[in-house]
């Protein structure tokens, strides 16, 4: 049987802190080969505002029936720029910050601390993640050469003001939510949290960064939203 979809609509893909649309290239691949249109959004990191602007104005050229997913720091973004988008009829959160109005995301980490914001300096409002600690956040079910290549790619981002100022989408479309059960930088305890506020829950057994090590699975997950 052919995998080339024969239903209509769009996906749309939110990078987390300090990456950038590149990390989606597998799973870019597998929906391209599925016959699924997709578009990566590049979030700019100059401020949550700017952030939320770029990814809405992606959502809304994605059309009719848009699936949007997004990874880590991006969930915090997606629930802001997908609220009140009538072409939405899916959002994904893959390991990703499902904050509610109002809420704390030192709050949700308190249930269970990661290194993560240990290995963040800063430089005025921007934080860059040690590169050396990278690869046990991240990636550890990856290959050496793919982490050595994904590194040197990392940026710095404004740290400041990353919360839903309004009523977030996820309360109003249907939503699924990905834990990755051996993440070291989001623990899959706060993502279990998080997880009981959506429609489905999906559980891997991966490391933080499924769109490298099972894109072909995140491609389907995608797809069958369509």
């Amino acid at each position: 049987m052919s995998d080339v979809t024969t239903q209509s609509g769009s996906v749309v893909l939110i990078h987390g802190a300090w990456h950038g649309a590149w990390c989606w290239d597998g799973v870019v691949a597998e929906l391209n080969a599925m016959g699924v249109p997709v578009t990566t959004v590049e979030l700019p990191f100059s401020g949550f505002d700017d952030d939320v602007a770029a990814a809405r104005s992606v959502i809304i050229a994605g059309g009719e029936n848009t699936v949007v997913c997004a990874h880590s720091g991006g969930g915090v973004t997606l629930s802001e720029a997908a609220a009140g988008l009538s072409n939405v009829t899916r959002l994904v959160y893959l390991a990703a910050f499902m904050v509610d109005e109002g809420e704390a995301i030192e709050e949700l980490l308190a249930v269970a601390p990661t290194d993560l914001f240990d290995a963040v300096s800063f430089e005025g409002p921007y934080g860059s993640v040690d590169p050396g600690r990278a690869r046990d956040l991240f990636y550890g079910d990856s290959e050496d050469v793919v982490v050595a290549a994904i590194l040197p790619r990392l940026r710095p981002m404004h740290m400041g003001g990353a919360s839903p100022g309004g009523r977030p989408a996820w309360k109003d479309v249907p939503t699924t939510f990905v834990v990755c059960a051996n993440d070291h930088a989001l623990a899959p305890e706060v993502q279990r949290v998080m997880a009981a506020r959506a429609h489905e829950i999906v559980e891997w057994p991966t490391d933080h960064s499924p769109f490298l090590t099972r894109p072909r699975d995140v491609a389907l997950l995608l797809r069958s939203y369509l």
